[in-house]
């Protein structure tokens, strides 16, 4: 994806891409070794390339939080993905220094429904707003659910309302189309 995105990234520094990152990823410095050189190669700033990890790849704890404390210390910002679906979520932000939490889809699905978990994604916003996190909602399907979100802080939505998954090269065409909008 670096490959295919440099010169886009280079030429426009607001934009950056997220990398999800499997378990194993974050118990060694192998991928931040990779990483850095490759970012350096292409002319992208640090910044622009941002981690995601999921609750499930903190099962080696002390292992993730030295990997994380080394990916911000390079300058990538770090979201726990699919939050609230994992093991022991409350005590991973007490453990891990991150910059935003990634709301579930399952929670988004909710919203506006007569359902017990409809409020959760409100909770969550509400302890990332404590917590001094970003808040990006996954799955927003539904312009109430994104009207529900911004109106309680959520300051990042990503989901069929917005775009169909694209290519690195539909991605490239559609900022330019959006870019300014």
């Amino acid at each position: 994806m670096l490959l295919e995105l440099g010169e886009f990234l280079k030429r426009y520094r607001e934009y950056y891409i997220s990398v999800n990152l499997s378990a194993p990823d974050l118990t060694t410095h192998r991928f931040l070794d990779v990483l850095g050189p490759a970012i350096a190669r292409q002319g992208v700033l640090p910044q622009q390339i941002r981690i995601e990890a999921t609750e499930r790849s903190f099962l080696d704890a002390d292992a993730a939080k030295e990997v994380i404390s080394a990916f911000r210390h390079a300058g990538h910002a770090v979201y726990l993905d699919d939050f609230g679906t994992g093991y022991s979520s409350l005590s991973h932000l007490q453990t891990f220094r991150i910059d935003g939490l990634k709301i579930d889809k399952s929670f988004v699905d909710t919203i506006g429904q007569d359902a017990a978990s409809s409020s959760v994604a409100s909770h969550i916003i509400d302890m990332a707003t404590t917590l001094d996190v970003q808040v990006i909602a996954e799955g927003i399907e539904r312009e109430e659910q994104a009207a529900y979100l911004h109106a309680r802080g959520a300051q990042f939505g990503q989901g069929w309302l917005f775009s169909v998954p694209l290519s690195a090269a539909e991605f490239i065409r559609y900022a330019g189309r959006t870019r300014g909008a």
